[in-house]
């Protein structure tokens, strides 16, 4: 394939060109996304503190608000130097990330036991502290893709490989591995295999009039789609 394979790299079951994209630019785009998360945890986390300095108060006195100024400083620290890819903050902006949905997740269960003591209310926070635990939970994850940690400090390379007759490169749309795909195959059945999450969307899939039995995937899918980022072949039976 001549040429840089970034300019020819979309997000694996999207919708063609209105999704393609350089593998930069799709970094640029999850690392956006990623700094906007970290901002409203920085924020959420800052103000929990606050709230534990003013109950502390009455016990600590005036050291009371170093509980909340201390984090304060420290979270605009990180989140401008992530913002700005510097190299120090980012293990630290995944931890505040981590705080951030662990915090969120207990939030999470004590809706949850409210709303199992007949509390219906408490189901809309429920959900919401349940997606924010979610939510915060994957843009961690990323931090362990060695693409992510790449392209956080320089611009991201395309793995050289070799491609096979139809196939062409991808980017998954939840963990952004490079993946060697065969758009004629991929189906909603296909997953993968870093993050385990599907490759094509169901409602992706019912727009394009897309099919995925078990009965079609035999026949239709002897060799499935294969990964490049590992290198890696995923095979169905």
């Amino acid at each position: 394939m001549a040429g840089n394979r970034g300019d020819d790299i979309v997000l694996a079951g999207s919708r063609g060109q209105q999704a393609s994209a350089t593998l930069s630019g799709l970094f640029d785009q999850t690392h956006r996304s990623t700094s906007l998360i970290l901002a409203i945890d920085c924020v959420i986390i800052v103000l929990i503190c606050q709230q534990i300095s003013s109950i502390s108060q009455s016990y600590l006195g005036r050291i009371a608000m170093l509980i909340w100024v201390v984090p304060l400083f420290v979270s605009i620290l990180t989140w401008f130097s992530y913002r700005s890819r510097r190299a120090w903050a980012y293990w630290p902006g995944a931890l505040i990330l981590s705080v951030a949905s662990v915090i969120f997740f207990i939030f999470f269960l004590q809706y949850l036991f409210l709303v199992i003591s007949g509390a219906v209310g408490g189901l809309l926070f429920m959900l919401i502290m349940g997606y924010a635990s979610y939510s915060s939970f994957q843009r961690v994850r990323y931090h362990f893709s060695p693409l992510y940690r790449k392209g956080y400090i320089e611009f991201v390379p395309m793995p050289e490989v070799e491609l096979e007759e139809g196939e062409m490169l991808a980017a998954c749309p939840h963990c952004m591995a490079v993946l060697a795909i065969r758009p004629d195959l991929l189906s909603p059945s296909d997953t993968c295999p870093h993050c385990k999450q599907s490759l094509v969307s169901k409602n992706l899939a019912q727009r394009h009039g897309w099919k995925a039995t078990p009965e079609s995937q035999a026949s239709e899918n002897p060799n499935t789609n294969s990964v490049h980022d590992g290198i890696q072949t995923e095979e169905e039976e």
